[in-house]
């Protein structure tokens, strides 16, 4: 419970600021549960055990426990870091770490991706636990640490040893501390649970925020104290009470004892009632004799000893069920004999009716002439006799053939449906006796295997009869004959016992009355003795309830100190998490909406949000206004999908870090929570955007095509990725650094370098395709993205060459647009599409990889012309400006064409068009 230990420590901080007014012993009591948190916190409001744990603690140490703050861990203030950005992590061994393995931070974004299992999740918690001092995990799961974190094959961990640069580039280790990192976190299982929050009920949702920000823990905690812990503080005097009663008890004593003999007298009346109830004419000492006891035992004992043995169980057989089987299944093969020996005789037949339908089914392929030789069937020159009609003829003839198929398939079934009928039997008959193929009774062995087999009259086997002895089918049915006999004596057994249990169920009743009699007869007694002793010696008697009423005394006043103190304690606990959402998110509210339009840059702009209204209270709602509607206020969780949910809590956790300046965020499997359309609004948000340019991002990821993009999209010098793969058996974790990229263009310059053209032009390729869409969409934003584009067909891609072309054409046209990145990629984009058209670089580059024999060599020189300016326009950034650079553009571009045509005058030269 190491999150809610320190949210609690956060409330102390708040409960004991003058100017909230609690008293002495609440404050008191707080800083109690501080000193047991771990106690307290394992226990529940469930029967209240919380209230048992507490009072128990309150009652031995309130009043020495000192009523001044604890010391807390120092909070962390925006703006107020030790450190700028993360330098290394040494982990292992630790969770999936078996041995050291070291990470260096060197870029603004590190990336680490692999497959689940691989490791990454065991990283987040190093860095959770280098950061944080606790990894939540651990302690929503109330795992030890030293379990938690061993690695399993190691059977121990070593601390994870996290460094950090300041400012001026110094490395020192960074010290844990909660309240300050805590924000520094975006995990997937926030955000998973904020998507989830929207189909909880209306209390429930008051956790939200505590979820997203992962404080759901001291939700839980706090939920859990009782309303009250009156029944625990004994605040009513009951010794007092009891020796009141004592004392006007005396009198009753006297009355107890003069009372012995009629008491008595009534218990009597009351056995021979009973007895003579039981059974007319039966006396109580007959029915003592009838119940019995362990040192005389009587009719009851004998009834238990009979009918505690175990009953006898029925077979449940029958002998002529067995034999009508034999006979059914007997019948249906003979039946199925005789329609195949009446199948047999129309072999001939059979062979006719499939050549008549061959005929027929040629028909199709030749209606106006003879399959066979050719001729017409009409005309001059035609067959004798039309084939096709005499095949129709010929299958009227032979219906009685398929008749006689029809009959063999229903008389197949019938013989089935006997077959396993006479399997269930057997199969209901072995296990009623338990059969195993290794008994010695060949008739239990063949019950546990007879050999079924529905393809065959598998049971005529049984018939065979050696030596003149019976067949295994009679032995079979006589069996079940022995069984039906012995269920016959059973069932007689049985119904005795059931006589027996009536006439034991009478005599167990008869025994609990005597023994309530006994009962009351040993209460008189006791009652009479105690009251002799009482009266002879009262004040003797009592004297430790004497001193138990003065203790009591004392222990109420304490209780109703610690009742005042608990009160007050609980109101001002819950107002704290009352308050709690309004402290993370003030401030929020604009950082929030920019960034969550930010993701969604792709939605109708009616879609995007207008208004943010972030909640100040757990019994507030996130509600939000949108564009197209930007005066109504509606609830988010009602109106957005899940997609859009997830995008709004990783919005509002991006807030919190900006709103704090942290240095770094950590993003934990978190992108693999939001859907895939939403990805690239969130990858230009958050990696390419001026808004986190300072900000180190570390992200875990499973996805290889995220951080192909990231490692695309991102300028190099950006990044460092690792990569880790599952271990090969020795449980380490693969890691490879920066050993291979998914950058086309890194790739391209390798393959250059290395003097592979051909790689060298795959990977281009596949550049030039997100460079040309980059600039597509970079003219979109500047409304200038409709061209002109010759397509092979409906529905094709444009091909590469003629999208630069049109892409080319399109700047050059636009005159008046003026930008700082557009005469580069004018230059660039001429100098790609210079490679001469017809020559192998562009075949290659308009139609992708495909591997073909005896090609010619690509010319070095225009591979690299393609390499080095792509490698340029993807150095580009592809801003939109502002509206002042864009005017303050459009004057100068305006004053050269006025000054243009007065230079070309001097020099008379006409002007460029």
């Amino acid at each position: 419970m190491s999150s809610a230990r320190h949210d609690y420590q956060q409330f102390l901080a708040w409960l004991h600021t003058p100017d909230r007014g609690a008293s002495e012993n609440t404050r008191r009591l707080a800083n109690l549960v501080d000193q047991h948190f771990d106690v307290v916190a394992a226990s529940s409001r469930t029967q209240s055990r919380r209230s048992a744990v507490l009072s128990a603690f309150a009652r031995e140490s309130l009043l020495q426990t000192s009523s001044r703050p604890t010391a807390v861990a120092g909070t962390g203030t925006a703006g107020e870091w030790a450190w700028s950005s993360l330098d290394s992590l040494t982990v292992g061994p630790f969770r999936g770490f078996r041995v050291p393995e070291t990470f260096h931070f060197p870029q603004r974004i590190t990336m680490f991706y692999g497959p689940n299992g691989s490791g990454k999740t065991s990283l987040c918690e190093a860095l959770e636990l280098a950061l944080l001092g606790s990894v939540d995990e651990a302690s929503a799961k109330r795992i030890p640490p030293q379990r938690y974190f061993a690695n399993l094959h190691e059977n121990r961990y070593a601390p994870p040893a996290l460094a950090s640069r300041d400012a001026e580039g110094q490395v020192s280790a960074v010290q844990a501390n909660s309240e300050a990192y805590r924000f520094c976190f975006v995990e997937k299982n926030r955000i998973d649970n904020f998507s989830r929050i929207a189909a909880k009920t209306a209390g429930e949702k008051k956790d939200l925020i505590a979820s997203l920000f992962g404080m759901q823990q001291f939700h839980d905690f706090v939920g859990n104290f009782n309303e009250s812990m009156d029944s625990q503080l004994g605040l009513v005097a009951v010794r007092q009470q009891e020796l009141d009663t004592q004392r006007a008890a005396l009198q009753r004593d006297h009355e107890t004892i003069n009372g012995e003999i009629l008491a008595i007298q009534a218990i009597a009346q009351d056995e021979a009632a009973y007895a003579e109830a039981f059974t007319l004419g039966l006396s109580y000492q007959q029915l003592l004799a009838l119940t019995g006891s362990d040192a005389a035992p009587g009719h009851l004992h004998q009834l238990n000893a009979q009918l505690d043995g175990q009953s006898p169980g029925l077979y449940g057989v029958s002998s002529n069920a067995f034999v009508e089987a034999y006979r059914s299944a007997d019948l249906e093969q003979q039946r199925l004999e005789d329609v195949d020996r009446r199948l047999a005789a129309k072999t001939g037949e059979t062979s006719f009716q499939s050549l008549y339908n061959a005929v027929l089914g040629l028909q199709a392929l030749t209606p106006d002439n003879c399959p066979a030789c050719g001729t017409p069937i009409d005309g001059e020159y035609r067959v004798t006799r039309d084939p096709y009609a005499q095949a129709r003829e010929g299958l009227a003839q032979l219906q009685d053939l398929a008749n006689l198929q029809t009959e063999k398939n229903n008389i197949r079934r019938t013989w089935e449906d006997a077959s396993r009928g006479l399997e269930t039997l057997l199969t209901h008959f072995a296990q009623r006796l338990g059969a195993d193929i290794s008994n010695p009774d060949e008739r239990i062995c063949y019950l546990a295997f007879p050999g079924v087999d529905h393809t065959v009259p598998w049971w005529r086997s049984s018939y065979v009869s050696l030596d003149g002895t019976p067949s295994m089918a009679q032995k079979i049915v006589n069996f079940a004959d022995e069984c039906e006999r012995i269920d016959i004596q059973t069932n007689q057994a049985l119904a005795a016992r059931t006589q027996m249990a009536q006439e034991r169920a009478r005599l167990v009743q008869a025994s609990q009355a005597v023994t309530g009699f006994q009962t009351r007869r040993a209460e008189v007694a006791r009652q009479v003795a105690a009251a002799r002793q009482t009266i002879a010696n009262f004040e003797e008697a009592n004297a430790l309830l004497i001193e138990a009423v003065r203790q009591e005394a004392m222990q109420i006043v304490l209780g109703q100190s610690i009742k005042a103190a608990y009160d007050e304690f609980l109101r001002l606990l819950r107002q704290f998490r009352a308050e709690l959402p309004g402290t993370l998110i003030a401030g929020l509210n604009t950082a929030a909406l920019e960034i969550y339009n930010e993701f969604n840059r792709r939605d109708h702009e009616g879609d995007k949000l207008a208004a943010l209204h972030l909640p100040t209270s757990e019994d507030d709602r996130i509600e939000l206004a949108f564009c197209a509607a930007p005066e109504t206020r509606v609830d988010a969780l009602h109106v957005l999908s899940e997609g859009h949910v997830r995008c709004l809590g990783v919005a509002i956790l991006l807030a919190k870090a900006l709103h704090i300046q942290a240095p770094t965020i950590i993003f934990d499997d978190a992108i693999n929570a939001i859907d895939t359309e939403h990805r690239e609004g969130i990858r230009e948000a958050i990696f390419q955007s001026d808004r986190f340019a300072t900000t180190q991002i570390i992200v875990t990821c499973h996805s290889s095509e995220f951080i192909k993009d990231l490692q695309n999209h991102l300028a190099a010098g950006q990044w460092t990725a690792y990569y880790f793969m599952p271990h090969i058996g020795d449980h380490r974790p693969r890691v490879r650094g920066n050993e291979y990229t998914l950058n086309y263009l890194a790739q391209a310059r390798a393959a250059l370098d290395m003097g592979d053209w051909r790689n060298a032009l795959g990977a281009s390729r596949q550049a030039l395709e997100m460079i040309t869409e980059k600039i597509w969409k970079w003219l979109g934003k500047n409304e200038l993205g409709q061209i002109t584009v010759p397509l092979a067909g409906r529905g094709a891609e444009p091909g590469l060459r003629n999208l630069c072309e049109a892409l080319k054409r399109r700047l050059e046209d636009a005159r008046t647009f003026v930008h700082p990145d557009k005469p580069a990629v004018v230059q660039c984009l001429s100098a790609v599409i210079g490679v001469p058209a017809p020559s192998n670089v562009w075949m290659y580059l308009n139609k992708g990889v495909h591997e073909e024999a005896d090609r010619d060599d690509y010319d070095p020189n225009l591979v690299r012309t393609i390499v080095e300016n792509l490698e340029m326009m993807n150095q580009l950034q592809f801003r939109t400006m502002s509206r002042d650079l864009a005017a303050v553009a459009q004057a100068a571009l305006a004053a050269a064409i006025v000054t243009e045509p007065a230079l070309a005058n001097q020099r008379n030269e006409r002007p460029a068009p």
